[in-house]
């Protein structure tokens, strides 16, 4: 008898836990309190983020110059601190440049009502009177390429976004016209909040250095303008940087990126007296910014567009075909000590095929795949102003590149 009611005592425990047990399965979505990992992966379950008080910040209104927006804001591309003298002020100031191609600033803030920037523009006689921005507002892109096109040399008051609501909101500032037409310099940024730190950097980093297919030279012609129209194909009317091949493909692979290029430009031979060989190391040779660039962040991957001015002027500069072939050897030494452990990689095709057997031979020379260097051949199209590549070719490109740094990358 006394057995039996032991055996009855431990049956009843036992039953006990396993009701226990389902129970506190069934509180915590099937994991019991011991095991906080997520059923379906194994990895720790993330701890809900707390919602901050937002009666806790100061909602008066302050203008920020570049001192006390420092350490609070993201760059993409060669974005340097410059001191100038705006017209009719008098003493210099300290600006943020926004110099080549798709360069951007991006920001964070705890804010309501209306934020706007100053921001001095000193367009060059190139391509007009015209510089183009991009502005997202809580990862949402201005509508109208008109609402962000400044006109003029003089300091303009940017309404970036009126009427948020209190909250956390995103903001990015992004260039759309090359380097060589005109100055972009942010002085400050005015808001009702605080700011708070600053956008993560992507875990990939992607360099470009080209010409004007990477510039987006004449990418909107003839009618990806919104009703624009300019006589000048060349004109700033007709080009948006951040409708490229290779802002797309850094779109493509989450990627941050900088892109170095001017139209005209080569390696050894161009439009210019100065080359890529000459310049690549200055922050902007083109906006006379032509102190050395840090290099602080090393690139995972540089992407080379260059050879289309080399081939095109050669007969003019009466470069031979081996000293065409060293200038690109030359660049690649130059660009792999600047990047000890990228992966450079020669993108070429999108205008002539001239220069594709030097650019190869050179590519060979620096050491070929096993040394870290690629070569991948783009399409050619001339839909685009004055010969160059339209919007939808920039696409398709961006389609082919993204896939070979895919495979390249691993």
């Amino acid at each position: 008898m006394k057995k039996r009611f032991l055996h009855l005592t431990g049956l009843l425990i036992i039953i006990c836990l396993f009701v226990t047990a389902l129970s506190c399965a069934g509180r915590t979505g099937g994991q019991t309190p011991s095991d906080p990992s997520d059923a379906s992966t194994g990895a720790p379950a993330e701890a809900p983020t707390p919602t901050p008080d937002l009666s806790s910040f100061d909602y008066s209104e302050k203008t920020l110059d570049t001192d006390a927006l420092a350490g609070k804001y993201k760059l993409q591309g060669r974005c340097p601190i410059v001191s100038y003298k705006p017209p009719k002020q008098d003493g210099k100031i300290s600006a943020l440049a926004l110099d080549y191609s798709a360069c951007s600033v991006e920001f964070r803030a705890f804010c309501e009502g209306d934020v706007t920037a100053e921001i001095y523009t000193a367009p060059t006689d190139i391509g007009g009177s015209n510089l183009y921005l991009n502005v997202y507002i809580d990862g949402v892109r201005n509508s109208s390429r008109a609402d962000f096109c400044l006109k003029g040399r003089k300091v303009n008051t940017v309404t970036l976004a009126s009427g948020l609501e209190r909250g956390l909101h995103t903001f990015k500032i992004e260039r759309q016209t090359e380097a060589e037409r005109g100055l972009i310099y942010i002085n400050s940024i005015t808001l009702s909040g605080e700011l708070t730190d600053a956008p993560e950097n992507a875990k990939l980093f992607i360099e470009f250095i080209g010409d004007s297919i990477t510039t987006g030279y004449g990418n909107l012609y003839p009618d990806l303008t919104e009703g624009e129209k300019d006589s000048n194909q060349a004109s700033n009317v007709y080009q948006d940087g951040t409708k490229t091949y290779a802002y797309i493909t850094a779109a493509n692979l989450g990627a941050d990126y900088s892109i170095v290029a001017q139209q005209g430009i080569g390696v050894t031979s161009g439009y210019y007296a100065h080359t890529m060989l000459g310049t690549y190391t200055k922050t902007c040779y083109q906006c006379n910014h032509k102190d050395e660039w840090g290099f602080d962040r090393k690139a995972d991957a540089v992407v080379i567009n260059l050879g289309t001015n080399d081939y095109t002027m050669s007969t003019r500069d009466k470069l031979t075909p081996e000293e065409m072939q060293k200038g690109f050897e030359d660049f690649c030494s130059l660009v792999r000590e600047k990047n000890p452990e990228s992966k450079i990689v020669w993108v070429y095709g999108m205008m002539n095929q001239g220069a594709e057997e030097y650019i190869r031979a050179a590519l060979e020379a620096s050491g070929g795949e096993s040394a870290g260097f690629y070569f991948v051949k783009l399409e050619s199209n001339g839909d685009g102003g004055n010969g160059h590549p339209s919007a939808a070719a920039h696409e398709a490109n961006a389609e082919i590149l993204t896939k070979a740094l895919k495979d390249i990358l691993g």
